[in-house]
Parts: C-alpha cells; sequence; structure tokens
C-alpha cells in the first residue's frame, strides 16, 4: 500500500476520495453509472432529433402558410399575384410578409424561398429552392398539409424545389 504524507500524518492510497466515514467509490461503480448515463443519453438522443425535426416541420408550414395568405392578400388588394421573380419572394410582397421571413437567409428547410407565378403549370405558388431536407421529412410536412404523397396536391417535390401551390 502506497503511503502519502500531508501534514506530517501518513494515509493509505484508497482513501483518497474517500468521504468523512473513509468509503469512497470503487473504479467498477464510476464505470456503471458513466455506462448508464451513456446510455440514457443515446436514448435520449433519437427523441431529440425528433421533436427537433418537428419543431423545424411546423416553423415551415407556419412560415409558408404566412407567406401563401400574404400572396392571397396582395392578390386581392392589387387585382392578382405578383409577377414571377428572377429568385426568392417577389418585392411587391414586401410589407405583406413578415420580416422576419422576408429577410431570413434561408427556410427551415434550408435552402431559399421563391415567388413562383405562371411556374411548373400553377398559377401561383411558393417554393423552397435547394432545400436540404430529407423526402422523410417533406413526407411528414406533406401528411400535415395534403395528402402525404409528394407527387400529388398542395406540397409536392418537384426537382430540387419543395412546393406549396397557391392557385393551381
Amino acid at each position: 500500500m502506497i503511503n502519502f504524507a500531508a501534514r506530517g500524518r501518513a494515509f493509505p492510497a484508497q482513501s483518497l476520495f474517500a468521504g468523512a466515514h473513509g468509503r469512497g467509490f470503487t473504479l467498477v461503480e464510476i464505470m456503471v453509472v458513466v455506462v448508464i448515463i451513456g446510455l440514457l443519453a443515446a436514448m435520449a438522443l433519437p427523441a431529440f432529433q425528433r421533436v427537433k425535426q418537428s419543431a423545424m416541420n411546423k416553423r415551415y408550414i407556419n412560415d409558408a402558410r404566412q407567406i401563401r395568405d400574404a400572396a392571397e392578400r396582395y392578390a386581392l388588394e392589387n387585382g392578382g399575384f405578383p409577377p414571377n421573380g428572377i429568385g426568392g419572394l417577389h418585392p411587391a410582397l414586401r410589407g405583406y410578409v413578415p420580416d422576419s421571413i422576408f429577410n431570413a437567409p434561408s427556410t427551415p428547410l434550408g435552402g431559399v424561398w421563391d415567388w413562383d407565378y405562371q411556374q411548373d403549370g400553377f398559377t401561383a405558388s411558393i417554393s423552397v429552392y435547394l432545400f436540404t431536407a430529407s423526402d422523410a421529412q417533406l413526407q411528414d410536412i406533406d401528411r400535415t398539409i395534403d395528402d402525404g404523397d409528394l407527387t400529388t396536391g398542395l406540397f409536392r417535390k418537384i426537382g430540387s424545389k419543395a412546393v406549396l401551390i397557391i392557385q393551381p
């Protein structure tokens, strides 16, 4: 046994981590606790990721509905939708779409918002161009908005765009 001197008194090395009663944790006990914490973290991480993805989906749906409502209000006040833009939301929608969405560098799905007029066979639609979301995430959004099929309904995946149709 190794003895260390402290203030002129020797004590055994095993009591370095001992409490007032002279008992401490063994290496095996500490390893068991670490393994249990690791297992709990491993179980919590997928749940956290599902909650995060669900929040992103809800944010996209909310933002898209605000843009849709803004475009419809613009059409009512001006007799029609704004023309197709070169990318991004059409400048005519500024003031109708909240600035937090209009000026956002990206969407909750990744990529950028795009206003589409007379594109992809629809009168008016909102799309996310170059999105980074997975097809499974897009299908979750489609199940909330529509029919769960990315090839039909009001929410579709068309090439590199996720499209929400405002007016067919």
